[in-house]
């Protein structure tokens, strides 16, 4: 057995953390701390008569996991080591996570009369972690989630829905004459567009509204508990808000206008592609009906209409087709919104 000032040279100099608690009380105000070493200083930013006498929650704040302390308690309570990863504060309030490791300390007739921690620093392994994974799920331009993790949540609000047979919408947006955009004004003004867009989108959604950057200039959006008119009147006041966006570049002023195709949940729908593939189709139909205009397709009765570019009209099978059309209040300066509904 090592002598204690061999034991207190080596927690010294170490650049783990090192603390040491009585085994009782266990709970408040325990466990109380009895020594820390230079390394706990350094991380947390306490001094040692700081925090010798009180308890290690102390480090403890908002976001700490309470089931990870609690399987810590259950641990110490049943004298038994544990490792856990654990999310604490600094001194002036700083977060900081932690790898560590509490063992039971006995004394020669085998009864625990201490734990001692042993901690190392991981709060840049975490950030590195959520910025990876960040960076996997996010648009990097404009922040949004991308194409892939938007699947992944559509997939999971449409299974909701289906389950409990609530309503679900997607709307599909494109922007008008990109390509026009990025040859006048070059690639970075078009890069501020697609960022304007994004965030005056972002700013006219619900809290519980699901924005992607789908890729390229075409963006979509998840709108539970939404039926399809109420996710075309939503569209038709976003694609004139986004009328009214004037984007300042080094090339000079940018407008722009957007199409949107619409899609709701059917009871044949096997999966949130399908629904996608519909919102597509009216998207399809907006751009070849003159761009800057709402259009959506909803399923007709028991039949889900799949549009094609290659399928003649009289073919294809029967679905409704809302266009948005302005109607003018008979109060001045109101304008009010006609949906339209037409079989084709």
């Amino acid at each position: 057995m090592i002598s204690l000032e061999i034991f207190q040279q080596l927690a010294q100099s170490t650049n783990d953390v090192i603390v040491v608690t009585a085994a009782t009380p266990l709970g408040p105000p325990g466990p109380i701390i009895v020594y820390v070493n230079p390394a706990f200083t350094a991380l947390t930013g306490y001094a040692a008569d700081e925090v010798i006498g009180r308890s290690t929650r102390l480090l403890n704040g908002p976001k700490t996991d309470p089931q990870t302390v609690a399987a810590v308690r259950a641990a110490m309570e049943s004298q038994r080591p544990i490792r856990v990863e654990l999310l604490n504060y600094r001194r002036d309030g700083e977060e900081f996570w932690i790898d560590t490791n509490i063992v039971p300390l006995r004394d020669a007739h085998g009864r625990v009369t201490h734990f001692a921690t042993i901690s190392r620093d991981l709060t840049a392994t975490k950030q590195l972690q959520q910025e990876l994974q960040l960076m996997a799920s996010t648009d990097p331009l404009t922040g949004l989630l991308n194409r892939r993790r938007f699947l992944e949540r559509a997939e999971s609000e449409f299974l909701r829905s289906q389950r409990y047979q609530h309503e679900l919408a997607v709307v599909m947006l494109d922007i008008d004459h990109f390509k026009a955009i990025n040859d006048t004004h070059g690639h970075f003004a078009g890069d501020q567009v697609l960022i304007a867009m994004s965030r005056a989108t972002a700013n006219l959604l619900r809290s519980t509204d699901i924005l992607a950057r789908w890729g390229g200039e075409e963006f979509v959006i998840l709108m539970p508990e939404t039926p399809l008119t109420g996710a075309v009147i939503l569209a038709e006041r976003l694609r004139k808000l986004l009328a009214c966006v004037i984007v300042n570049t080094a090339s000079g002023s940018i407008r722009f206008t957007v199409s949107a195709g619409i899609a709701a949940r059917s009871g044949l729908d096997a999966d949130i592609t399908d629904v996608m593939q519909r919102a597509d189709s009216a998207l399809y139909t907006a751009k070849h009906h003159g761009r800057n205009c709402v259009q959506a397709l909803a399923a007709e009765g028991n039949s889900v209409s799949n549009a094609s570019e290659n399928t003649p009209r009289t073919d294809r099978q029967e679905k409704d087709v809302y266009s948005v059309r302005d109607a003018t209040d008979s109060r001045p300066g109101n304008l009010t919104h006609r949906i339209v509904r037409s079989s084709h």
